[in-house]
C-alpha cells in the first residue's frame, strides 16, 4: 500500500525553513512497512497544488498534506483541496466552539479569520487531539487524505495519534516486523557500506537502509517474516557480525545519540565528567545537557575562549600559551587537567582550535583542533584536522571530542 506526501509552505521552497515534517513521516511510515513513493514541496496557494494531488489520488492509495490550514490569506490548502475535489467547504461548529475556548483561554480576542480554521471539505472528519493541533481526514474514492498543520509539533501529534494507526489497520500486512536503528561515527561512508555489504553475504533476509547524517551514519536494519523470534535473532546476527566489521565505530545497537552513549557509561561506571571548551563555544555542554538526567554525572564546564579566561579560570601557564599558543597539544592538556581540578570531576574534557574561516596559519591552518583528556591515569592531548566550514569544524570537534571518551570509558581506563 504506497502513498505520498505533499508539502505546502513558500517558507519551504524558498529555503528559508528546513522540512522535517515529511522526513518524520516518511521515516515513521517506513518502519510501519508503509512506502512512501514521493515527496512533493509547494509554495503557499501554488497553482500546481490541483494537478500534483490529482495525479496522487490517481497513483496512491493514502496521501498526507502538510502546511497551509492557517488562518491567513495565504493558507489555501484546504480551500484548493475542495476545488479539485468537487466539494462545498462548510464549517465545522464543533471545532468553531474548540476554537472560540482556546482563544478565551489565551487571551487572545476573537477576530473573522479564526473562522477559517473550522471549514472542512463536506464529508471529512475531524482528527481531535483535545488539544491545540487540528486536522481532517477524507476518502475520495479508494485514496484517503490526510490534512495535517504544518507547524511539526501539531503535525506529530495528528500524525501518531490520527494517520499512522489508521493507515497500519488498512495495510493488513500479515507477519512480523523487526526493526533496529544503528549509528556509526569514524570511518568513511565508502568505508562502512563495503563493511554493510559484507555482512549482507553472511547474513541474508535483512533490509539496510543507509543514512548518511552528518557527522554520523545512521543505518536502519529491518526484517520481515511469518514468526517474531527468527527475525530478531537475525537482526541481532547481523549487528554482531556488522560490529565485527566496523569495531567500535558502532555507537550503540539501540540508536542511541553519542551524548546518550556516554552519559549511560558515566552512569555506569559513578563517574564525572568536566568540560572546557574554546573553539566548539559550548557545543559540547550543550549536547552532554540535552541528556535529562545529566546532572547524575556532569559537574560543569567553561567557555574560555580568551587566553586571559584560560589563565584565571584553568590556570594554564603563561608561559605554555606565550611558547605554544593557545591552539596546541600543550594548552589543550592544560585546559583538560584544569577543568578536572577545578569541578573535582574523574574527568576534564578540553578542546581548543581553529574554527575559521579566518584565523589560520600556514603552520595553524582553520580546522586544526587539539584535544585533551585528563582521567584516572594522567592527560593526553590528541591533535586533529577537520575539514569543512565553522559549524562543520564545531561539529566534528563536538563529535570526536564526546567519542574519545566513549572510547575511554568502554576501555575502562
Amino acid at each position: 500500500m504506497q502513498g505520498e506526501i505533499i508539502l505546502t509552505g513558500t517558507e519551504l521552497v524558498t529555503g528559508q525553513v528546513a522540512d522535517v515534517n515529511a522526513r518524520y513521516a516518511a521515516r515513521r511510515l517506513h518502519e510501519s512497512g508503509l512506502p512512501v513513493r514521493c515527496v512533493t514541496m509547494l509554495g503557499d496557494g501554488d497553482p500546481l497544488f490541483g494537478e500534483v494531488l490529482v495525479r496522487a489520488l490517481r497513483r496512491s492509495r493514502y496521501v498526507i498534506i502538510t502546511g497551509g490550514l492557517g488562518p491567513t490569506d495565504d493558507d489555501m490548502t484546504v480551500a484548493q483541496a475542495a476545488e479539485v475535489l468537487n466539494l462545498k467547504l462548510t464549517q465545522d461548529e464543533g471545532m468553531l466552539a474548540r476554537i472560540r475556548r482556546r482563544l478565551e483561554q489565551r487571551g487572545f480576542d476573537w477576530h473573522p479569520r479564526y473562522g477559517k480554521l473550522s471549514l472542512i471539505p463536506q464529508g471529512a472528519t475531524i482528527l481531535d487531539t483535545g488539544r491545540a493541533a487540528c486536522g481532517f481526514s477524507l476518502k475520495s474514492q479508494d485514496t484517503w487524505l490526510f490534512f495535517l498543520p504544518g507547524i511539526p509539533q501539531e503535525m506529530r501529534l495528528l500524525f501518531e495519534s490520527g494517520v499512522l494507526p489508521v493507515l497500519t489497520a488498512m495495510a493488513g500486512q500479515p507477519g512480523h516486523l523487526v526493526q533496529r536503528s544503528l549509528r556509526l561515527f569514524g570511518k568513511m561512508e565508502i568505508e562502512i557500506q563495503q563493511a554493510v555489504h559484507t555482512v549482507e553475504q553472511e547474513v541474508e533476509g535483512v533490509e539496510v537502509g543507509f543514512y548518511p547524517n552528518f557527522p554520523e551514519i545512521h543505518l536502519t536494519l529491518t526484517a520481515r517474516g511469518p514468526e517474531h523470534p527468527p527475525l530478531k535473532e537475525r537482526v541481532e546476527r547481523f549487528i554482531v557480525a556488522l560490529h565485527q566489521e566496523v569495531g567500535d565505530i558502532l555507537l550503540g545497537p539501540d540508536g542511541a545519540t553519542l551524548e546518550e552513549v556516554v552519559g549511560r557509561q558515566l552512569r555506569e561506571q559513578g563517574r564525572t565528567l568536566a568540560v572546557a571548551e574554546s573553539c566548539s563555544g559550548g557545543l559540547i555542554c550543550h549536547r552532554v545537557t540535552n541528556i535529562s538526567g545529566s546532572s547524575d554525572y556532569f559537574m560543569g564546564g567553561v567557555v574560555t575562549y580568551s587566553n586571559q579566561a584560560k589563565m584565571d579560570l584553568l590556570q594554564v601557564a603563561t608561559e605554555t600559551l606565550e611558547e605554544k599558543g593557545a591552539v596546541s597539544a600543550e594548552t589543550s592538556a592544560d585546559m583538560a587537567r584544569g577543568v578536572k581540578a577545578l569541578f573535582h570531576a574523574d574527568f576534564g574534557l578540553a578542546v581548543t582550535g581553529i574554527a575559521g574561516p579566518t584565523g589560520g596559519t600556514p603552520e595553524k591552518p582553520v580546522g586544526l583542533v587539539f584535544m585533551g583528556l585528563a582521567g584516572l591515569n594522567g592527560v593526553e592531548s590528541r591533535r586533529h584536522q577537520f575539514p569543512g566550514d565553522r559549524d562543520m569544524v564545531k561539529t566534528l570537534t563536538a563529535e570526536t571530542a564526546l567519542d574519545w571518551l566513549r572510547r575511554e570509558l568502554l576501555s575502562g581506563l
